[in-house]
């Protein structure tokens, strides 16, 4: 398999497989990737408007793969990801191929779970009523903390 085809099949697997756990396991009460807050980023709390934020999750890859070229009628080369095969289709065929380790990791932010987007409504809702009641309420006078001491 190629290194780039790996790299893709592994992250589609993991998009798709935690969109369907986040359907399957919803109805339970099961979260999927749960909303964080800024100062907890590894606890989550029912309904608390302070977790509406997704983390990025780094997915590390450190795989074996082979430089190869292969000559038997064509020469072919490219970057693969290391397996023993055998053939014994009769055919005559010379490899070589150097195997070496590559270590990366690419950044990714999984698709929200639906409580992120019930957290962020009740955010936003909680400003509008916040914006509401401090344009109602008349600004205080008098008082120990007047500027002219009163």
């Amino acid at each position: 398999m190629d290194l780039k085809d790996f790299i893709k099949e592994t992250i589609s697997a993991i998009v798709e497989s935690t969109r369907e756990l986040q359907m399957q396991f919803e109805h339970a009460g099961v979260i999927v990737n749960p909303p964080v807050s800024m100062k907890e980023p590894n606890l989550y709390e029912h309904e608390n408007t302070a977790h509406r934020f997704r983390r990025v999750e780094i997915i590390e890859f450190d795989v074996a793969v082979t430089a190869a070229t292969e000559s038997s009628g064509g020469a072919k080369a490219g970057l693969k990801i290391f397996s023993a095969e055998v053939g014994a289709d009769g055919k005559h065929s010379r490899n070589h191929e150097e195997v070496s380790r590559v270590k990366f990791s690419i950044p990714i932010v999984l698709s929200p779970a639906n409580v992120e987007i019930t957290n962020k409504i009740l955010a936003e809702d909680a400003l509008k009523k916040d914006a509401a009641k401090a344009r109602e309420e008349p600004p205080q006078r008098g008082g120990t903390n007047s500027w002219m001491g009163r």
